[in-house]
Order: C-alpha cells, then sequence, then structure tokens
C-alpha cells in the first residue's frame, strides 16, 4: 500500500525478525520512468531484518511512471538537470530523517539501492550523509561530480561500503562513466569496494541480481 504520511510517497515491509537493536533502513530509489514497486521485488530475498522503504520519484509524466529530475537524452553535455537533481538529494536526505523517527530505525545504519538515476542519486546521499548511510548498492547509474558537496570530508567516509554493477553494452550511461566514478569513489578511503559487470545492457540479468542478494547476505552486521 501506497503510504503519503511522509515527505516522499513510499511503501513498506516491517522486518519479521528483531532484536533488542533499532532495525537497519533498507531505502529503495527506482529509475527514470519507473515507480517505487520495481525494485521493491527484491524484497523477498532480502534478509528480514531490515525495515525495506521504496520511494515514489517526485515528478509523474505517465501512467505508474515517475522521475527524480529531468533528463534531456540529446543533450549529453546537460543530461541530467543538476538543479532537480541537487533538490531531490536534499528531500530525500529529509525523508530518511523523516523515516528514521516515524519507523524508529537505526540511524546509523542505513543502506541505499538505487537504479539508474537512483544510483546516481544514492553516490550523491552517501556522500552527503556519510554518518547515516553505510552500504550503498549502485546499479546501472554512475558517479556525477556535479552533486557531491562541495566540501567533502574525506576522513568521513571509512564506514561506507559500495556494490557497483553495470551492463557492458549500457547505452544510456555508457560504462565508461561508471568507471570514473570508481576511480575517484577509491581515492576517498572508503571501507571497501565491490564492482562486477555483465553481459547486458541497461538493465540487471539473473547474474547480476544473485550477486546483489549475495553482497546484502553477506556485508549485513546483525
Amino acid at each position: 500500500m501506497l503510504l503519503n504520511k511522509l515527505s516522499i510517497k513510499h511503501i513498506i515491509k516491517k522486518p519479521r525478525i528483531l532484536n533488542k537493536y533499532p532495525s537497519p533502513l533498507f531505502l529503495m530509489i527506482h529509475g527514470y520512468g519507473s515507480n517505487e514497486n520495481d525494485l521493491f521485488s527484491f524484497q523477498k530475498d532480502i534478509p528480514e531484518n531490515f525495515f525495506i522503504i521504496s520511494i515514489q520519484g517526485c515528478y509523474s509524466f505517465g501512467s505508474d511512471k515517475y522521475s527524480w529530475y529531468d533528463i534531456d537524452f540529446s543533450n549529453k553535455d546537460r543530461f541530467i538537470n543538476i538543479d532537480q537533481a541537487k533538490k531531490t538529494i536534499e528531500k530525500i536526505s529529509f525523508f530518511i530523517d523523516e523515516a528514521i523517527k516515524e519507523y524508529q530505525l537505526n540511524k546509523n545504519q542505513v543502506w541505499l539501492c538505487g537504479f539508474s538515476q537512483g544510483a546516481i542519486l544514492s553516490y550523491a546521499i552517501a556522500f552527503k550523509n556519510p554518518e547515516k548511510v553505510k552500504k550503498v548498492i549502485a546499479l546501472s547509474g554512475y558517479l556525477e561530480k556535479k552533486l557531491l558537496p562541495k566540501k567533502m570530508n574525506y576522513s568521513s567516509y571509512t564506514d561506507l561500503e559500495f556494490f557497483i554493477s553495470h551492463g557492458k553494452y549500457d547505452t544510456i550511461c555508457p560504462i565508461n562513466l561508471v568507471k570514473k566514478g570508481i576511480n575517484f569513489i577509491k581515492n576517498q578511503k572508503i571501507l571497501s569496494l565491490q564492482y562486477k559487470e555483465y553481459d547486458s545492457g541497461h538493465s540487471l540479468n539473473s547474474y547480476n541480481y544473485q550477486d546483489i542478494i549475495n553482497w546484502i547476505k553477506k556485508n549485513k552486521s546483525f
């Protein structure tokens, strides 16, 4: 059921396994032209300790089609509407605080899982909120430096872990952009980074999906 009680519409799956500590937040951020139900399909395989939230994009442009910012496919230099994207980063960061308070979650154990636009945003949100975000799953997206904080606190990223995957034949987000971002991330003194490529385009195949789930299970610390 789509919930409308916080600043961003969302759907949730509550943890079935509870312990004495607040549950970690697993936040899903879909891609351009999709909706909150897309990545939520992962929930059946994600460990049941997580409080899972999948959010709906800010902008609607068709039946069940949403985005987080405008894209100009004809202009490679201005592919992303930077101003819109920055506002969305602020909005999702605020939503994370809201959700932690509303659902009584662990404020120091936020996981982000984003596809395409959602991945691009996840990178920026993680570097903006390293005290909260500890794990990032970036799928078929790239790191856009224009969206990063103006002042990077390099000593704050030592707990950040990334799983990054990309299709070798992706024509929407070319793989060379992803590799540039990986080189940048490796220089930020993060805790760990796993990068994998797959024989796919701008999508996930079964091998990619299984590697995502395995990484989640391996890296959960509860």
